[in-house]
């Protein structure tokens, strides 16, 4: 009977894990996409991303490219889709900045708890956090597409990161026109 009782406690517990990990989904939705991937201790995993994340590097491949990069404590450096990067990134209280190249394009992006905006390869977003204060939400445009009720996701598992990982990470996704 004991037993019983911790195999149904440990199967809710693991349950609730799952459900948990549902959470942990960084998402990017606009009126022509969406695309999502889990994050987790080892790094994105998504029908379009296949990337590992460790503290000095984020490698793989994302929408069909490959993707490696450094990480350091300050840089992001090496190339996507055989495209340069060249990143330096800034951290200050609840605010982080990228600066530099990425994928070959001049590339500048401002993540903060009330907005992200900037640009990313060949996007430039312009995006508020929305009430519930999870998610942010507004405009990109790519090239000559310009997009409205773009949504952004960022979980809290990728928040978690090093500021240099977290943006490696945005980047690659927001980079997708």
């Amino acid at each position: 009977m004991r037993i019983a009782r911790i195999l149904t406690v440990a199967a809710l517990l693991a349950g609730g894990s799952a459900m948990a990990k549902k959470n942990d989904t960084v998402e990017l939705r606009t009126p022509r996409t969406t695309v999502r991937a889990n994050v987790d201790a080892q790094g994105l995993q998504g029908p379009d991303l296949k990337l590992q994340l460790s503290d000095n590097a984020l490698k793989g491949q994302a929408f069909q490219r490959p993707v490696d990069l450094k990480l350091s404590e300050r840089r992001i450096e090496g190339t996507v889709g055989e495209k340069p990067v060249e990143l330096t990134v800034t951290e200050r209280p609840d605010v982080v900045e990228m600066l530099g190249t990425f994928a070959g394009e001049p590339s500048s992006l401002t993540l903060s708890p009330d907005a992200l905006m900037g640009s990313v390869g060949p996007c430039g977003y312009n995006l508020i956090i929305e009430r519930d204060r999870k998610h942010y939400r507004g405009t990109r445009a790519c090239g000559d597409q310009r997009e409205n009720d773009v949504f952004v996701s960022i979980p809290k598992s990728l928040e978690r990161e090093s500021a240099t990982g977290r943006m490696a990470a945005l980047s690659v996704l927001l980079a997708h026109p």
